[in-house]
């Protein structure tokens, strides 16, 4: 694509559980997976709050009660004593029983806030689904405009709602972008079930800047998907730059050698040198059909080349 834009993307927020990354204002009620200050849905700004801040005020409301009640029946039983020793010892029983509260609240105050979080999922489900469709709505509504926001949007509400119409929107704005190495990139959350023509260009787009980002995931991607993107006009060039990228490493060499093997012949010459080390550094490995192919090009290609001929310098990975 000749109408590509350039952007600076903004590192996605990084949590522990995905769910505090919600939020819900104060105002409306709305909830929101967006990082931005003011609410979405009403605009007031300075409302929005995670669930662990609403769960854990529901909490300290229940746990303030329970003080409440505690103190209500010690002043009670004082009330009704009929001698002085009998108030004070219900005074002395009240602040016991007060005390000991207290002790047991602040123990059990991390489990109850859990348990609210899971009663406010359960009891708000449907609000949190619409929240996030109205998220949606509005991140496709701004790509008109700002297609980095958009993504950005996109990307945090990808992170809940797991779903390949979400994940191809992604793309579709990632393909609109100049890509490049210091970008913060992701793959493995865009993979999809289905065979995505854009998810494979944005395959090979990476196997260039950040083939780091090609694992498992995606070699199996590939390989489930070989014959389709090989009828690609880009499909060899892409299927070759993910070959370069399994080279990196001595596992992937094994892992996927046939592959890697179908494509040897196409790799640049950098490439394929770190490729001709794995396999002549380890002759005690099976390379089978690899092996063959790489001992043959080398012989075709780079027999009498001075770098082939230059020891290796030890790498886990390239």
């Amino acid at each position: 694509m000749n109408n590509k834009i350039p952007v600076q993307l903004r590192p996605p927020r990084h949590t522990k559980y995905v769910y505090e990354k919600l939020r819900i204002c104060k105002h409306c009620l709305r909830y929101t997976i967006l990082y931005d200050e003011e609410c979405p849905t009403c605009g007031k700004s300075g409302g929005l709050i995670s669930l662990h801040s609403k769960a854990a005020a529901q909490v300290q409301r229940s746990i303030r009660n329970d003080r409440l009640i505690a103190l209500l029946i010690t002043l009670v039983s004082i009330f009704f004593g009929r001698t002085f020793q009998e108030m004070a010892l219900a005074l002395v029983a009240g602040l016991l029983l007060t005390g000991v509260l207290i002790y047991v609240q602040h123990r059990i105050k991390p489990q109850a806030v859990s348990r609210e979080l899971n009663r406010i999922f359960i009891r708000d489900r449907q609000q949190i689904i619409n929240g996030l469709i109205a998220n949606l709505d509005w991140a496709a509504a701004i790509g008109k405009e700002n297609k980095a926001l958009s993504y950005e949007m996109m990307r945090e509400i990808a992170t809940l709602v797991h779903d390949d119409s979400i994940r191809s929107l992604q793309i579709m704005l990632l393909q609109s972008f100049v890509l490049r190495k210091d970008m913060d990139l992701e793959l493995e959350p865009l993979l999809q079930k289905r065979f995505d023509p854009d998810l494979v260009e944005y395959i090979g787009e990476l196997s260039k800047i950040k083939r780091e980002l090609i694992k498992d995931k995606t070699f199996r991607y590939i390989l489930k998907y070989e014959q389709h993107i090989a009828s690609m006009s880009r499909g060899d060039e892409i299927l070759s730059g993910v070959a370069a990228a399994a080279v990196r490493q001595k596992r992937y060499c094994l892992t996927y050698a046939e592959f890697i093997a179908r494509y040897a012949r196409l790799l640049p010459k950098e490439r394929f040198l770190r490729l001709y080390r794995v396999v002549n550094g380890s002759p005690q490995d099976d390379w089978g059909a690899l092996g063959e192919e790489v001992a043959r090009i080398f012989t075709e290609k780079y027999q009498w080349d001075a770098d082939f001929q230059q020891p290796a310098i030890r790498s886990n990975s390239l």
